[in-house]
């Protein structure tokens, strides 16, 4: 992510958690009535799949060992957030991205491998 550097070696959620915090500030800032609005959203999800690229395996096993729980949650949201963005629905990209980033605040209270 080209504004903020993801530097978390060896924990799949913390580089999820990394990676989406610094995608959530980016669009926060993102007016999306503006003229560039898709293609900045578009950018901030690109940079975070290229964040998480390294670890996605591991997310995913995580995701399928607790279906129910707040990495499978943050994936799906993150998911439907791509997706309305490639539709160019850039407030509906932002709600996901911003209901992916409140998924993972269940990891604080599940514990390391909450998942």
């Amino acid at each position: 992510m080209s504004e903020h550097s993801v530097q978390v070696e060896g924990d799949p959620v913390a580089v999820l958690r990394a990676a989406v915090d610094c995608a959530v500030q980016s669009v926060l800032r993102l007016d999306p009535r503006h003229a560039d609005a898709r293609q900045e959203i578009n950018r901030v999800l690109a940079g975070y799949a290229a964040t998480v690229a390294p670890v996605l395996d591991r997310l995913r096993d995580l995701a399928d060992r607790t279906p129910n729980g707040p990495v499978s949650a943050a994936l799906g949201f993150l998911r439907d957030a791509d997706d309305q963005a490639a539709s160019g629905d850039v407030q509906a990209a932002r709600v996901f991205l911003l209901a992916g980033r409140a998924a993972l605040f269940r990891l604080a209270r599940a514990g390391p491998d909450g998942g």
